[in-house]
């Protein structure tokens, strides 16, 4: 029997337009992509650690990449393409300015290991239609509001 392992997988995103991030009627904005020397351009990711919790996972790549999570963490998207494997796409929230630079790796290398990660900007074009299906959700539905009685 293989082992499964549950993969968090970051969706960070940059509007084309900053003042109005969920407006898309210019474009979708990009989503950022990392690839190591041995691996395809992907939306970065951990492996959920056994008892971890996601949001713990979402904060270490999160953290990896030099950024700030927003207070929403909401799962977007799930995949089980792989029976070995789940993915759950978490939203990182949307960056510009200064912070779109720290994720595309401009102002230093990423702090997950020496070998650094090559980081891009990618045009939701270039993604699958998990992420598609994720950014959409991330850009377009407002995270609600928590309600306590």
């Amino acid at each position: 029997m293989t082992s499964r392992h549950i993969r968090v997988a970051l969706l960070v995103w940059k509007p084309l337009n900053p003042d109005a991030p969920g407006d898309v009627t210019c474009g979708m904005p990009q989503v950022l992509l990392t690839r190591s020397d041995t691996t395809p351009w992907q939306v970065p990711s951990v492996v959920l650690r056994p008892g971890e919790l996601v949001i713990c996972a979402t904060e270490r790549a999160a953290y990896a990449l030099g950024l700030d999570l927003t207070p929403q963490h909401r799962v977007l998207a799930t995949s089980l393409r792989h029976p070995e494997s789940m993915t759950l796409v978490v939203d990182g929230g949307w960056v510009s300015g200064t912070d779109a630079r720290v994720a595309a790796g401009e102002l230093g290398p990423c702090r997950c290991h020496p070998g650094s990660h090559r980081r891009r900007w990618a045009a939701w074009s270039e993604l699958d239609d998990v992420m598609i299906r994720a950014l959409r959700a991330a850009v377009i539905i407002q995270p609600l509001k928590e309600t306590r009685r």
